[in-house]
């Protein structure tokens, strides 16, 4: 999840960031995995300069560049080691698109589009995850199980046609979206999540030389008489402009008149909600039934729609739990790692040679501030997370302060901060203790019988996921150094 949304229609304005956003750069990265500023740097100046596609956009830029661009600020929510690149643009019936780039070397890598719809982009089923894209002649698709991950030879072809797809999938072209013939108002991302340890934050470069990476796509495009247009015509005839940071899903005020609303489950009250305890985690779908229905009694939330179109251009899925400090200064965190490639680092520090079969493509944790911010504070991606021998996990939870002693990678425990900021509005009603919590699970194997994309129904995970879905609890510093402690 990356891009804000607008769904509650109020009188209140929405907020804007205009301000410069302050230089939070760490003297060196806090763990192995982190991105280093001159890799952030070196990224942005590399790419996104493009008419169509810009950025990158993503929380290094955000938070590691000194004067970032409103379009640079992920303002929903999105992985900590992800690059993303945005184009908006509107094509007329019957002409086309086509895209050639190199697939990067990186962990997830997707081309997805959604379409302008009440006033925010949903997605429309038109995506190519990275195993899906047929390589050209003589080429590699790195992403594809059993394939040479390091190949040089890497390039593919995407064609975008202003066309209805065909009613049967075999009958699509290869490689190939469609998204109709209206002339809608079309988002375009590429997402490329984790590249290898000797890349930049694309994959199509490297992160500490001047010399700048060839991964990113070229373009061109076709009228229906058969007119050609290069990229800069069709920049000049398609694109559609950015105007500033985009828009959050809720504004400050809107926020408030949710935390206070008088049809709230009266479970809750004003000072922890929606946080529950025990807490729970649950599948997100929907900001409506994600967010809003999170406040409201069961009986409220159970008429509202469960899944739905992902907003905003996300990608899932996803799983979320709302928390309180009032609860407990500490949240642990247990659960089932499911298999994944581990592509960061190979024995050269190049990254894996092969890509090996796996339950999932990423799998990787953030915390968050609530809407209104969108920022993440700190995040953990699948092979930053120490297991025990059946690949279970324990994460602690907390401010730096109230860190356990033995919450360390070499006591098996893996530590991220909780949000010093709480909900993160900028006003006197901000509740500093306030806390959400974003899981991914992405690009999951069919194979695997208890992935998340099987939660169609609310209060199901467990029973679907067993024990890969999570389960957490509050606690103290204290309690938790004596009970890890006597464990071990």
């Amino acid at each position: 999840m990356m891009l804000s949304i607008s769904l509650m229609s109020t009188t209140a304005s929405a907020q804007t960031t205009s301000k410069k956003h302050p230089l939070i750069v760490p003297s060196t990265p806090a763990r192995f995995g982190d991105r280093s500023l001159e890799s952030a740097i070196r990224t942005d100046d590399r790419y996104g300069h493009d008419g169509l596609f810009q950025g990158p956009r993503g929380w290094v830029y955000w938070n590691y560049l000194e004067n970032p661009k409103g379009i640079q600020n992920p303002n929903l929510w999105p992985d900590m080691r992800s690059t993303y690149f945005i184009g908006r643009f509107a094509m007329p019936a019957e002409s086309s698109l086509t895209l050639r780039g190199t697939f990067p070397y990186a962990r997830f890598f997707q081309f997805a589009l959604y379409k302008w719809e009440h006033n925010t982009f949903v997605a429309f089923c038109e995506s190519l995850h990275g195993p899906d894209i047929e390589p050209d002649s003589g080429a590699t698709n790195p992403f594809r199980v059993g394939a040479k991950r390091l190949a040089e030879k890497r390039n593919f072809t995407i064609h975008v046609l202003a066309q209805d797809p065909p009613r049967v999938a075999a009958h699509r072209a290869e490689n190939t979206l469609y998204v109709g013939s209206e002339g809608k108002d079309i988002q375009g991302v590429l997402r490329i999540y984790l590249p290898d340890q000797d890349q930049d934050g694309t994959g199509w470069g490297p992160p500490d030389s001047s010399f700048g990476g060839q991964g990113f796509p070229t373009y061109e495009g076709k009228l229906a008489d058969g007119t050609k247009l290069s990229a800069r015509q069709v920049v000049k005839q398609w694109a559609k402009p950015f105007v500033g940071e985009t828009k959050q899903p809720m504004t400050a005020d809107q926020w408030v008149q949710l935390v206070n609303a008088k049809d709230n489950d009266p479970k809750l009250t004003s000072q922890t909600a929606p946080a529950r305890n025990p807490p729970q985690w649950e599948r997100f779908t929907t900001i409506h039934y994600g967010v809003i229905g999170a406040f409201k009694t069961p009986q409220a939330r159970a008429k509202m729609r469960f899944l739905g179109p992902v907003e905003g251009g996300g990608e899932g899925p996803y799983l979320v739990t709302y928390l309180s400090r009032r609860f407990g200064p500490l949240y642990v965190m247990q659960g089932k790692m499911p298999t994944f490639p581990d592509t960061y680092a190979g024995k050269d520090g190049r990254g894996a040679a092969t890509m090996p079969e796996a339950q999932t493509q990423y799998w990787s944790l953030v915390s968050c501030e609530s809407v209104p911010s969108g920022q993440v504070v700190d995040g953990l991606t699948d092979f930053q997370i120490p297991l025990d021998k059946d690949r279970n996990y324990t994460i602690v939870v907390s401010r730096p302060e109230d860190r356990p002693k033995n919450a360390t990678p070499e006591n098996g425990v893996a530590w991220i901060k909780w949000s010093p900021r709480g909900e993160g509005l900028d006003d006197a009603r901000n509740r500093a203790d306030f806390w959400m919590m974003i899981l991914r699970i992405m690009g999951n194997n069919p194979n695997w019988k208890q992935r998340p994309d099987n939660i169609t129904e609310p209060g199901t995970g467990t029973a679907v996921m067993g024990p890969y879905f999570p389960k957490g609890y509050y606690t103290t510093k204290e309690e938790f150094e004596e009970k890890r402690a006597k464990k071990r």
